[in-house]
């Protein structure tokens, strides 16, 4: 074979790997970028938790601020799905990735292709969705990589704060003293002399 023939071959055959390995290299990538936020709730605090940014759009773990909120939720194996009940056991959630929709107290909301986002340790979902199904208002700071959640109800975690405030102010009222540590009584240890008292009287 002459090597003018050759270096055409080759090139042939590479531009037709790169044609078929391209495309495949690109599914590979994922199409979010996995960054830390600060969640904070107003007048309660905060904590930093894993997020994702996808087209300059949000999404935050559906079981880690669930979990923070003290709201009750459970994940199918492999993160399928969500479900549990927001604040009251009656308003029962079921967060579906397969059917793309949120069905909330019987009603189904459908979501857009992509607001949900599946990875090996949790379920994302856009986070402009917790205001519009559960109240959940969420703003986002890039600059400072913070989220402010608040909303009109009273969370369970916010219930659970304020509960434990009344029963320090009725503990402080009645003049009762929480001890941080309790002491054991302790005994002496025998002496003759305690013996022949005892003898004695």
């Amino acid at each position: 074979m002459r090597p003018a023939v050759r270096r055409v071959l080759f090139f042939c055959l590479f531009a037709l790997f790169l044609s078929v390995y391209a495309p495949v290299r690109s599914q590979d990538l994922p199409e979010y970028d996995e960054i830390a936020v600060f969640l904070e709730i107003p007048r309660i605090g905060g904590w930093e938790t894993e997020a994702l940014i996808k087209d300059e759009e949000l999404y935050l773990p559906i079981t880690s601020l669930f979990d923070f909120l003290k709201i009750r939720n459970e994940a199918s194996p492999g993160f399928e799905s969500i479900k549990g009940f927001f604040i009251n056991p009656e308003a029962e959630f079921l967060i579906s990735r397969n059917e793309g929709v949120i069905d909330y107290q019987g009603v189904k909301h459908e979501l857009g292709k992509g607001d949900l986002i599946r990875t090996e340790s949790n379920l994302y979902l856009k986070s402009g969705w917790f205001g519009k199904i559960f109240g959940l208002d969420c703003k986002f700071n890039f600059r400072s990589l913070s989220v402010t959640v608040s909303s009109k109800l009273e969370l369970p975690l916010i219930r659970e704060m304020r509960l434990e405030e009344m029963r320090r102010n009725l503990t402080s009222l009645r003049g009762d003293v929480i001890a941080d540590t309790s002491i054991g009584r302790t005994y002496p240890a025998f002496r003759f002399g305690m013996a022949d008292w005892s003898a004695l009287a």
